[in-house]
């Protein structure tokens, strides 16, 4: 009866947010640009509770590359970018900042995670100020069964099954089945969980 009456959630926040996706889809394929996403995804955030879950699952779901309608989105977090698949069983905190990453299955993610586009968003140097100067923004990888920490500064790839501590700064990728801290976050150790298909 759960799974039936979870359907029925999702289906109803899909029809109560399609003006919002409606416009979405529409402004990238007149602009090409992800403005009018940035801003319904600020705004979709704003929304408490089980109501805000369900209805940022009706929202993404037409307005993300992928998107698996089990996840759970928590109040206050925002993505970037529309480039972000998410797979199933992923849950985001409060609060988390997300641009390009592809999520896999179970992973997750802590409150107040920042999930930037890569190191080098911005260019430093020349005459315009750098606000205006166009970095290189890259699709990070998070594997399956990752989990990372409160506060966790996210620039790189995340192997399978690997653990971010809390607050640490990932600017390398973090192999799989690792325990890895810090600014700059460093192995520490690795873990023998190994998670079946």
């Amino acid at each position: 009866m759960r799974p039936l009456i979870r359907r029925l959630l999702i289906f109803i926040a899909t029809v109560v947010s399609s003006p919002l996706w409606m416009w979405t889809r529409t402004m990238r394929a007149l602009t090409g640009g992800d403005e009018s996403f940035v801003a319904c995804s600020e705004f979709l955030s704003l929304l408490p509770g089980r109501i805000g879950v369900y209805m940022r699952r009706g929202y993404y779901r037409f307005t993300l590359e992928a998107f698996s309608c089990d996840c759970q989105i928590a109040f206050g977090t925002t993505f970037t970018s529309s480039r972000v698949r998410i797979g199933s069983a992923v849950v985001i905190g409060k609060n988390c900042l997300v641009g390009r990453v592809n999520i896999a299955d179970g992973t997750a993610i802590g409150s107040n995670v920042d999930i930037l586009s890569g190191r080098h968003q911005h260019k430093v140097g020349g005459d315009e100020p750098i606000q205006y100067q166009q970095g290189t923004y890259i699709q990070l990888q998070f594997g399956r069964n990752s989990w990372i920490g409160n506060g966790a500064v996210v620039m790189a790839d995340i192997g399978e099954g690997a653990v971010i501590g809390a607050g640490s700064v990932v600017v390398h990728a973090i192999p799989a089945h690792s325990v890895a801290v810090g600014n700059p976050a460093v192995v520490k150790k690795r873990t023998n969980h190994r998670v079946s298909a």
